[in-house]
């Protein structure tokens, strides 16, 4: 790699932020992608959240090469939303992205999205679509295009996005790995801790009531997917579940969101039961036929209302969920999720069932707008 100096170009007009957490061997490749960009103006700022690995030796090596790289090193894991929000308190960039560190960039990644951006300062970010590749880096064509299919990006032209709230929070066609923003539309408080592992949901909604989103067709940036190979623990999944709740409150309170309320209490109803089932499934009955209750006061569903039978059937109840779970899992195709699998890579707060309150502290009522 041909040495590149900060000083040739001056000040940073674009900052790529790589968060990341023991994973060093990924991480080659998102740093080399990221120092390939054609743009050259850009800063790299590598976030390592207290990674146990030779991490800091991968990035020692990158910066004899490139003095444009920034490395930030977390003495204690401050977690993934805090670590995020460190990056975008610490760009220097008129724009900026985040590169997940088992994920790269094409080379025309910033010159491409940073062009709508620069001719319009309506926009907020700019954003692409993106290949799916496995585990060792080989693009997945077949998946990419269910991914770009099952995400609606397929049908959505490219150029200003009509209807940004609608393609980021209904759609769900924005990958975050795949966006550029613009520095000044987004305050580090857009990266709020109750949303947890959706948080990249969460920041998207928060831009979208700044300004608008340009869509870039080409696939300009590559998401590792390795199905069965990322940690997905029961505190993950509770970590998660408990996000998702707190962006779909503030979405059913929304005014600007009544067109789509019947959507989000679909959803809400839907992260419930999948909650009070996973809780049942642990063992966590009370808490389980708290959350399966509420999914039921916003929506009848079969399945919510099994799970919530089963609660009342003791241990058995917990057993039976457990074997559909594992059913599930066995049988059924999951489609390529449209979140960075950094996600679901970091050390969350001990919510087993020894750790969680009762029921009957554990629940927040819901307070939705009339």
């Amino acid at each position: 790699m041909q040495q590149i100096s900060r000083q040739e170009y001056g000040g940073p007009v674009v900052s790529i932020l790589i968060p990341t957490f023991n994973r060093a061997g990924y991480l080659q490749a998102a740093l080399a992608s990221a120092c390939a960009q054609t743009y050259p103006n850009l800063e790299i700022i590598v976030l390592d959240d207290a990674s146990s690995d030779h991490t800091p030796a991968v990035v020692r090596a990158f910066q004899q090469r490139d003095d444009r790289i920034v490395y930030v090193r977390n003495h204690r894991n401050r977690g993934l939303v805090a670590n995020w929000r460190q990056g975008v308190e610490m760009a220097r960039g008129e724009f900026f992205c985040f590169l997940g560190d088992d994920d790269t960039l094409e080379p025309a990644f910033v010159g491409t999205l940073l062009q709508p951006l620069r001719q319009d300062a309506r926009l907020v970010l700019a954003f692409c679509d993106h290949w799916v590749m496995d585990g060792e880096g080989r693009r997945l064509p077949d998946d990419s295009e269910r991914n770009t299919r099952r995400w609606r990006r397929a049908r959505l032209p490219e150029g200003s996005v009509d209807d940004f709230l609608r393609v980021a929070l209904i759609d769900r066609s924005v990958f975050i790995g795949a966006v550029l923003f613009r520095r000044a539309s987004v305050h580090p408080t857009f990266l709020a801790d109750e949303a947890r592992a959706m948080v990249d949901l969460w920041l998207l909604y928060r831009c979208a009531q700044q300004g608008g989103a340009y869509y870039v067709p080409q696939r300009l940036a590559s998401c590792r997917w390795q199905p069965g190979g990322v940690s997905r623990s029961w505190n993950w999944r509770l970590y998660g579940f408990e996000g998702e709740l707190f962006c779909y409150r503030h979405f059913l309170q929304d005014p600007a969101l009544a067109p789509y309320r019947p959507v989000f209490e679909a959803r809400m109803a839907y992260a419930l039961t999948t909650y009070g089932n996973t809780l049942l499934s642990i063992g966590q009955r009370k808490a389980a036929r708290a959350r399966l209750r509420q999914a039921l006061r916003l929506r009848w569903t079969l399945r919510s209302s099994v799970g919530y039978v089963l609660t009342w059937l003791g241990p058995p109840g917990s057993w039976i969920s457990r074997g559909v779970r594992w059913l599930r899992s066995r049988f059924w195709r999951k489609p390529v999720p449209n979140y960075p699998e950094e996600l679901f890579r970091y050390t969350v707060p001990d919510l087993s069932v020894k750790s969680m309150p009762p029921a009957s502290e554990e629940v927040a009522p819901l307070t939705l707008s009339s």
